[in-house]
């Protein structure tokens, strides 16, 4: 029998028949446990009776084993040799029926037991060996049954908690009431998130099952100690069925959470897309969401992008509106757009110290990213928010045009000066004016791939001072006295009457302006 598979051998639950228990049964009456006494806890799984000694090759662990000895009865030593076989293949017990074949149990096989820990019951010569049989495995029958049942119960309760709205929290506080140990529900770090009677500090649980969304592990459900009001196997289904229902709780709570996102999501967009149609029914909805939109309110529209040459996951909607909640209040409407997010901030003392700090927060939850901050003009009334966020996306446009793409900054329309006047006209009327005042210089920036236009800007912005001008031109004082001279020669002087230099200056606001619609 040598190299035969070495079966372990399962600790015994406590609804187990183990070899001790059996003994006390009816048909094993006389029986007495003459070797081995050490595994007198092994579970028994079932009975069988050996006529052949070969049959042990076929055993799979738990079997009590009851044999009369007939087929070794004159080889003390083929007796003996079963013993450590019997050990290896995890057979619960040996029952040796001592009688005409076998007067007495050799010393060979009870030293052997012994050593090994397996248990040999010496049986008395007038007990039927099915009866015994019959009675055990009636035994381990019903005790499993009895098991089930418990088990069956306990679920059965744990899903009516849920089926009667029960939390995670509550599923976990009826695990350690019906088990009697310690229970909670900890994160992948193991940190606990709920728990139910006092958690063992620095002592790992005795049972746990992960719960699992999608592949992804995203918790477990640990126990602590041995069951004191079911047995071990009841105390590990009951384990594994609080994780199956946590699972689904978890599952449920995303799937609401993502239709009120939705659903808030395109009340806010209503809101600041167009007047709303019934205002009496758009404050009922923003009033069950808790959005306190009677006070005065300004949109921000925050725009995100990567730096350039940074390498960088994009930056998630959650991580945004964390950021915007942190710095504005828990309270505050928030949801995501394509590339950023748009707020509906309360102005406090300050709308710029508003949304400077909410252009903080944004900065440092996205370290690796370029942030734009665009804020409306504050509307005490809800249903005139359309008009502030058009005004925010204004201020972010001109923003982008006089920082550029990879600037970082805040901008309240408020504070666009000539702009908001210039903002009122149609597109139309803004050309006409460019084309009136600076035609020329954009037709030669084009057929000749000059910056006449920029540099009339600079040079005006500073005042008329060519030397201030020609350094943030980083061009030399000369190149700049040139292009003022092609610039006189192609419109005339705009700098020299005042008239002409404040339509000037109108017609370079009015071309920003047309370039940050047009991105």
């Amino acid at each position: 029998m040598a190299g035969s598979p070495v079966l372990a051998r399962p600790p015994a639950p406590a609804a187990a028949l183990t070899v001790a228990q059996a003994l006390e049964l009816p048909a094993l009456a006389g029986a007495r446990l003459v070797a081995g006494h050490a595994g007198a806890p092994h579970p028994i799984r079932v009975a069988n009776i050996m006529e052949v000694p070969d049959i042990v090759r076929w055993m799979r662990g738990g079997e009590f084993l009851l044999t009369t000895a007939y087929a070794v009865r004159d080889d003390e030593r083929a007796l003996a040799a079963l013993v450590p076989e019997m050990d290896r293949r995890g057979l619960a017990a040996l029952g040796v029926k001592v009688g005409p074949y076998l007067p007495v149990l050799p010393a060979a096989m009870l030293r052997a037991a012994d050593e090994l820990g397996f248990p040999i019951v010496e049986l008395p010569g007038e007990v039927m060996l099915n009866d015994i049989l019959s009675e055990v495995i009636g035994t381990v029958l019903n005790r499993q049954a009895l098991s089930l049942e418990r088990s069956q119960a306990l679920r059965e309760r744990l899903s009516q908690a849920v089926l009667n709205g029960g939390s995670q929290h509550e599923l976990i506080v009826l695990l350690a009431h019906e088990t009697g140990c310690p229970a909670a529900l900890r994160a992948v770090d193991g940190t606990v998130l709920n728990a139910a009677s006092t958690v063992p500090d620095g002592v790992e649980p005795s049972v746990t099952r992960p719960i699992t969304v999608g592949g992804r592990a995203l918790g477990e459900v640990a126990l602590w100690g041995e069951g004191r009001r079911t047995t071990d196997t009841e105390l590990a289904l009951a384990v594994e069925h609080v994780a199956s229902l946590a699972t689904m709780l978890l599952v449920q709570e995303r799937a609401l959470a993502e239709r009120e996102r939705r659903y808030r999501t395109l009340l806010l967009t209503a809101l600041v897309s167009n007047p709303p149609g019934d205002r009496a029914e758009a404050a009922r909805r923003a009033a069950a969401l808790r959005w306190g939109l009677g006070r005065a309110r300004a949109t921000a529209v925050v725009e995100v992008t990567a730096a350039p040459g940074a390498r960088t996951a994009p930056v998630t909607e959650e991580r945004l509106l964390s950021a915007a909640r942190t710095a504005l209040g828990a309270g505050t409407p928030a949801w995501g757009t394509p590339g950023g997010m748009t707020v509906l901030a309360e102005p406090g003392p300050s709308l710029r110290r508003t949304c400077s700090a909410l252009h903080r927060a944004v900065t440092a939850a996205c370290p690796a990213h370029t942030v734009a901050v665009g804020a409306g003009t504050v509307r005490a009334d809800f249903v005139e928010l359309h008009l502030s966020h058009g005004e925010a996306l204004s201020a972010l446009a001109l923003g982008r045009e006089l920082e550029g793409t990879a600037g970082s900054f805040t901008r309240l329309y408020e504070e666009c000066g000539v702009y908001r006047l210039l903002n009122q006209l149609p597109d139309a009327e803004l050309r006409s004016l460019v084309t009136e005042a600076l035609g020329p210089l954009i037709e030669h920036d084009a057929r000749h791939d000059s910056s006449l236009v920029h540099s009339l800007s600079v040079y005006l912005q500073r005042d008329r001072n060519g030397v201030d001008a020609a350094e943030e031109l980083h061009v030399h004082y000369n190149t700049l006295r040139y292009r003022l001279k092609q610039i006189e020669k192609l419109t005339g002087a705009p700098d020299k009457d005042p008239m002409r230099r404040l339509q000037t200056e109108l017609a370079l606001h009015a071309h920003r302006l047309l370039s940050a619609r047009l991105h």
